[in-house]
């Protein structure tokens, strides 16, 4: 068994961390399958959307400390080495990732989650921040995860608290989408996979393009690169079936080109 499975149904695909008996805490292998994972999605084209969750108790426990090196700078290199491009992956990809949070998302096993285009949580799933409590500051993009949806105020105090963010906070806070029963949970997120997946491939990749870089924007640089990226998906076949489609009073058949 593989630390990071990866398995396909049809036009969705599933990818699991798969250290169950450790929590799911990042080692080498694992840091290294989500990289390898993320680059195989990118290159399938019949896959539209993808489910990111992790196997057994919880999503993940974070980072295995156990296994990190002794030494700050041999840290630090791990974080823009092997962490931070498995996170930039999922972020990057140019299909819709949704996060299954089971259990708990807990230290850098929250930044792969939050990295996701949107996130479904168990009833008893909660994210957590626990760095603080043995001396360090969150990593793995945590901390502007954090202040670009709660605001620093908020992100400061959760923190350095390291308190459990319960699933229906996390909402609350915009941290996720929806809170699922967790017996349901892969198969909410599976089928809102599914849906995501009748999506035009090229609006989506647009779509989560934009949303990821505005923020930063002014509004007239917001409105001139929509115009870039709208000119082609004017000029896309999906466009004029969606056109059709439209007119026609049926569901569109979009093929990415």
């Amino acid at each position: 068994m593989t630390d990071v499975q990866y398995e396909e149904r049809g036009r969705i695909a599933i990818v699991t961390l798969n250290r169950a008996d450790a929590l799911n805490t990042f080692t080498h292998e694992m840091r290294v399958g989500i990289i390898d994972a993320f680059k195989k999605l990118a290159a399938a084209d019949h896959v539209r959307a993808v489910v990111l969750t992790g196997a057994g108790r919880g999503f993940s426990a974070g980072a295995d400390l156990n296994g990190l090196p002794p030494s700050g700078v041999e840290v630090a290199g791990l974080l823009e080495k092997e962490f931070g491009p498995g996170i930039l992956a999922i972020a990057e990809l140019p299909k819709p990732v949704i996060a299954a949070v089971n259990g708990f998302a807990s230290g850098i096993g929250a930044g792969y989650a939050l990295a996701s285009d949107m996130l479904l949580m168990g009833e008893k799933a909660f994210l957590q921040l626990p760095f603080a409590k043995i001396g360090l500051v969150p990593d793995g993009g945590l901390t502007w995860q954090f202040a670009a949806r709660v605001g620093a105020r908020l992100a400061f105090e959760l923190a350095l608290s390291g308190e459990r963010i319960p699933a229906a906070r996390c909402v609350e806070l915009g941290l996720a989408n929806k809170v699922v029963a967790d017996a349901e949970l892969l198969n909410e997120a599976c089928a809102l996979a599914e849906k995501l997946a009748d999506a035009a491939p090229l609006a989506v990749a647009g779509t989560k393009r934009l949303l990821r870089t505005v923020p930063s924007m002014e509004l007239g640089e917001a409105i001139l690169a929509e115009g870039a990226i709208q000119k082609d998906c004017i000029d896309s076949e999906d466009f004029r079936e969606g056109v059709k489609a439209f007119f026609e009073k049926r569901p569109p058949k979009f093929t990415g080109r």
